[in-house]
């Protein structure tokens, strides 16, 4: 049979008492936990997906393939490119910045690699709009003689696209000191006219 207390002049179950105590703190618990967890899920989730990404051909150099020097008895034309890129990232969030830690790039056409390099770290603050400058370059790139021809055609024709693929490592939760950082890639792939206009 269980013990009551007295307070006052009113009599009150312990196990009444404890009970009311295991709620109010499993209550306190939860809204603690629904306080603080949703908005540091909300600044941790789809840390990438919202960040916007365009990419331009600003120049290109070394793609003269009609006057370019032909390889050996191969007849393979050996080409030396270089391209200049501009990544714009664009970052909504209002919380925090976008920082980017390395990337790497490729600009091939047909399915050669034309040229390769690296995209350096840079961070985009949070409401703002970044601009970077990437320039991939190769040497001694063999082009077979069909694969120079139809580039030779396509390029008379203003229809010479190339393909460039970047894969960007980035943090999703920099500069928050509360979480040790957490690292993502992000894929971008598009092709571009050799004119300089994406299409």
């Amino acid at each position: 049979m269980a013990r009551t207390a007295l307070y006052g002049s009113k009599e009150v179950d312990p196990l009444l008492v404890l009970q009311t105590k295991v709620m109010i703190l499993f209550y306190g618990t939860v809204t603690i936990v629904l306080v603080l967890g949703i908005p540091a899920a909300a600044l941790l989730s789809n840390a990438a997906e919202k960040v916007k990404y365009t990419l331009d051909l600003a120049a290109v150099e070394g793609m003269d393939v009609a006057a370019a020097t032909t390889a050996g008895g191969g007849g393979s034309t050996v080409i030396s490119p270089a391209f200049n890129l501009t990544l714009r990232v664009e970052n909504p969030r209002t919380f925090r910045p976008w920082c980017l830690d390395r990337g790497d790039v490729v600009v091939s056409y047909s399915g050669v690699a034309l040229a390769w390099g690296r995209v350096p770290g840079f961070c985009v603050q949070k409401r703002s709009t970044a601009k970077l400058t990437v320039v991939p370059w190769g040497k001694n790139v063999h082009l077979s003689q069909e694969l120079r021809e139809r580039f030779v055609s396509e390029l008379q024709e203003g229809t010479a696209k190339v393909y460039v693929e970047m894969k960007l490592h980035y943090y999703a939760n920099f500069c928050m000191t509360a979480f040790s950082p957490s690292t993502g890639m992000v894929g971008i792939s598009q092709e571009l006219t050799l004119g300089g206009r994406d299409e």
